[in-house]
């Protein structure tokens, strides 16, 4: 909750999460929920909690964070350690790096400015140069800003396929707002592999 609570202390209003939202295809892509929101912990987080267990699909989160009033980030912030957890900044390196060397494949999408950008089934490498954090793959390159990074989580999630269940890091800047999201590959129909779900729980 520490990162809810320096947010709050901060008196920062923002957009929603769900205007940028990761659910792609629904009506949680289009500007329904344009006004600002302040990141507040939803009031029976028990029922969140068991609510989020039962869901099967990536799509059902924003139905459900709505429904509870809350965010996605003020969710990540309060739920148990076995669905949401904080981890260092340190993370993001740790997880590609670990990835790489074990040959998995990475999810991830950026955001920025109202837009998103994904690559599926990426091994990818990472270097810094020039304060820019640099990430390849075979068939493509992206940079970062680290200086962009505030909060850093695992969460537990359903698979876009309604296969089952996966880890996800996701990077929020310092208005609460989704910056990186970083998931182990989840294609057809395949479970999460086990090697990568290890990386994932070993991430500080």
């Amino acid at each position: 909750m520490n990162a809810l609570a320096n947010m709050q202390e901060k008196e920062i209003f923002l957009r929603s999460f769900f205007e940028n939202s990761f659910f792609e295809n629904t009506l949680f892509g289009t500007s329904l929920f344009d006004q600002k929101a302040e990141h507040k912990v939803a009031k029976n987080l028990k029922k969140l909690e068991e609510e989020w267990l039962a869901i099967t699909h990536v799509k059902q989160i924003p139905i459900l964070l709505n429904q509870h009033q809350t965010t996605y980030f003020a969710a990540l912030c309060s739920l148990s350690p076995r669905l949401a957890r904080s981890v260092s900044l340190n993370s993001f390196n740790q997880l590609i790096s670990k990835a790489k060397a074990l040959n998995l494949p990475l999810s991830f999408t950026l955001f920025s400015n109202g837009s998103k950008h994904t690559t599926h089934q990426a091994v990818i490498s990472s270097h810094f140069k020039k304060n820019c954090l640099h990430l390849d793959w075979q068939e493509g390159h992206a940079e970062l800003e680290p200086s962009q990074f505030e909060y850093a989580f695992i969460s537990r999630i359903p698979c876009n396929d309604g296969c089952g269940w996966i880890n996800s890091l996701e990077i929020f800047g310092s208005e609460g707002e989704l910056v990186v999201q970083i998931q182990g590959s989840c294609e057809d129909q395949q479970a999460e592999n086990l090697k990568l779900r290890e990386v994932f729980s070993s991430l500080t």
